[in-house]
């Protein structure tokens, strides 16, 4: 019960404790009994009058108001510096139990939400430029497409946007049209953290809901992948070893089984160096050779040469293109000849946005920030490939279903190619199976391939 303001309702004060000598006279054990338990009635006066009270006084409260304020402020400030230095991961590892990855075969389950009809690039609408080197003005419109950004039903086919003819005939990465494109003329999106996903056993920060598996299936020819040493084992982690990973050979021999099944497709894998472990370049070539078949599906590219036509990839079933950044070392400075430097080739938007609102400001979300250049001009010139990052830090489900519409990742590619004046090559995305990214960015291929047909006749 808390202590009252009446003096009559509160324990007496040490120094009333002290004011009555003491006598022999004790009370029994029953008329010791008191609810204070810091009370201990030892004797009454002689004339019964006054109740002589002998305690050991409670102990002085060392916590006072000044202290407790500074005490807060630690607590507060140790907070805050754990959040900004150290992974949240790093904290949730020591007491979230391990789980085991389920097996993911790249035939599991879609999930996406593919919405509107066959891809046709003749559709109408598309793409306008100000001039003949396809640069200026960029603007999406997407006839007849139905925007289903919340629907996460599964299908074990591939989406009607991505199917390509029966009848033989060339096809590349779900279109005919697209096979007249260079590389550096294409869209892509690029999978954020593929390997984090939920349903591969990854419990803490991740990105996606659905494998890299599913996500090729649904039309995504991008993937991104943070490599992390962990006990002296190279495998694909998210900052933080024992938290969820995949390991090398079982992604490389998915990847590989979906080519086979699918001929026309090119994939480009982009591999980030975790601060987990050093990262040695050679030792994941060393893997991707492990698995028969892949090494000689990969494409090599020297910096200042033209890209080739996706026409050309699929014809000599080069269809893997490797991207790496973020540090690693290779042995004696000579990197796999299939690997290529990331911001040699690539200059990328702002990729430190926590919120919605900081992706919808265009001076900041598009700002050029990392590519081959140490001027922000210089970058987005000289770079092959303009990328957009289009998720929020940390990943928030909720903000994908935004970002990923129609609405705003059309605005959005449409707002960073007119500030950097050049169209965008790649679009980072969260949550791939919310949203309609891969459709939008098969519509876009559709309507280039449509000016560059227009220019070369």
């Amino acid at each position: 019960m808390p202590f009252s303001s009446n003096r009559r309702n509160r324990p007496p004060s040490y120094d009333e404790f002290t004011d009555h000598p003491p006598n022999d006279l004790h009370l029994n054990e029953e008329q010791q009994h008191t609810n204070n338990p810091n009370l201990n009635i030892d004797t009454i006066s002689p004339d019964f009058s006054t109740l002589v009270l002998h305690s050991t006084p409670p102990k002085k409260n060392c916590c006072t108001r000044p202290i407790a304020s500074f005490f807060l402020l630690l607590v507060a400030s140790a907070l805050i510096a754990t959040w900004q230095l150290f992974p949240a991961e790093e904290i949730a590892k020591t007491y979230i139990p391990k789980f085991d990855a389920p097996a993911n075969p790249y035939t599991g389950p879609e999930a996406g939400s593919p919405g509107g009809e066959a891809f046709n690039a003749s559709g109408g609408g598309g793409i306008s430029f100000i001039n003949d080197d396809i640069l200026g003005d960029f603007d999406i419109n997407l006839p007849g497409f139905n925007d289903d950004s919340t629907n996460n039903s599964s299908s074990v086919t591939v989406p009607s946007f991505m199917t390509c003819p029966d009848d033989g005939s060339i096809c590349c990465n779900g279109s005919t049209d697209n096979c007249v494109l260079t590389v550096n003329q294409m869209m892509f999106t690029m999978v954020h953290n593929a390997m984090a996903a939920e349903e591969n056993g990854f419990f803490a920060g991740y990105n996606q809901y659905r494998s890299l598996e599913s996500a090729l299936v649904a039309g995504h020819r991008g993937i991104n992948l943070d490599v992390c040493e962990c006990n002296g084992i190279l495998q694909f982690c998210h900052n933080v070893c024992d938290l969820g990973e995949r390991y090398p050979n079982e992604v490389f021999t998915n990847v590989l089984d979906f080519l086979e099944e699918y001929p026309s497709e090119v994939v480009v894998l982009l591999f980030e160096a975790s601060s987990q472990g050093t990262v040695n370049w050679n030792t994941l070539y060393s893997e991707m050779e492990a698995v028969d078949g892949f090494a000689e599906k990969m494409y090599s590219h020297t910096v200042g040469e033209e890209w080739p036509t996706m026409e050309q990839l699929v014809r000599n079933d080069k269809r893997i293109i490797v991207f790496f950044f973020n540090g690693g070392y290779c042995e004696n400075e000579s990197c796999p000849a299939p690997f290529h430097r990331w911001f040699s080739y690539a200059a990328e938007t702002q990729y430190a946005s926590s919120s919605i609102s900081d992706l919808s400001n265009v001076e900041y979300s598009c700002k050029v920030t990392r590519g081959p250049g140490s001027s922000e001009e210089e970058r987005t010139t000289n770079a092959d490939f303009f990328v957009v990052n289009n998720f929020v830090t940390p990943p928030d489900p909720d903000a994908a279903v935004e970002t990923n519409s129609k609405e705003f990742l059309a605005e959005r590619l449409s707002d960073c190619a007119n500030y950097a004046n050049r169209r965008p090559n790649f679009v980072y995305v969260d949550f791939w199976s919310q949203g309609v990214a891969a459709e939008l960015v098969q519509y876009a291929n559709g309507q280039m391939a449509a000016e560059v047909g227009a220019r070369r006749s």
